[in-house]
């Protein structure tokens, strides 16, 4: 008899919330709508979690976030919005932007994951990305040694204050093509064009292509995306 009785307040309660236009809410995940993870230049640096979350109706706001580590190299964020129920909700595509800090408590060169609600990146402390760099001229030259090495002179762009060079590789593709490819690595994001403080924006290289090369023979360097070719 009590079960009963406690059913039918229960459903008492949830018409006359209906009923008289009463609203209450529930705190629910938000979804996800873009993310980026950056640092700044303090010692050690400071990580932070950019995020845009959705707000997909009228009933629906943002509310809160909580942050928390999951053993050593996993950060689970939860978003969370609050969505009110027992009114009349409109379809309305709105968002909401969110700056939040991971601390400075990360290994360098150790992968870590993010995990933000249903979304899931990974990077590596002390670097955002590696990626080929863009290539503002080459030079080919050898140097007077018997057989004589050849080198290629590579200038390579550094977009912002963040971006440096990273590595390079030399490879050959069959006996007539020779492929460098040139990387940098980027440590964070927001950085400024060094034009803004400095006339300085790239990188100069000397890299070895060896001395394997036959006299009258016709090579290509594919340096990323610039060619060149020479007579041996």
């Amino acid at each position: 008899m009590n079960r009963i009785l406690f059913v039918i307040l229960a459903v008492l309660l949830i018409l006359s919330i209906f009923a008289t236009g009463c609203e209450i809410t529930v705190k629910v995940l938000a979804p996800i709508h873009d993310i980026d993870i950056w640092t700044d230049n303090s010692s050690p640096p400071q990580y932070s979690l950019y995020v845009v979350s959705r707000e997909p109706t009228t009933c629906s706001k943002f509310y809160s976030y909580n942050v928390t580590r999951a053993g050593n190299t996993t950060i689970i964020v939860e978003i969370f919005n609050l969505r009110s129920i027992g009114v009349p909700c409109g379809e309305e595509l709105r968002f909401a932007e969110n700056t939040i800090p991971l601390g400075s408590d990360f290994i360098p060169d150790v992968n870590y994951t993010v995990e933000i609600n249903d979304v899931t990146v990974n990077f590596v402390a002390g670097v955002i990305m590696i990626y080929p760099a863009l290539i503002l001229g080459i030079e080919i030259w050898a140097d007077e040694s018997l057989p004589p090495q050849y080198f290629v002179d590579v200038w390579s762009e550094e977009p912002s204050t963040c971006d440096q060079f990273d590595s390079y590789n030399v490879t050959r593709a069959g006996n007539m093509t020779i492929i460098v490819d040139i990387f940098n690595r980027r440590c964070c994001t927001g950085c400024p064009d060094p034009h803004e403080i400095y006339d300085y924006n790239y990188a100069w290289h000397i890299i070895p292509l060896g001395s394997d090369f036959i006299p009258g023979g016709n090579y290509t360097v594919a340096v990323n995306n610039v060619t060149e070719t020479f007579v041996a």
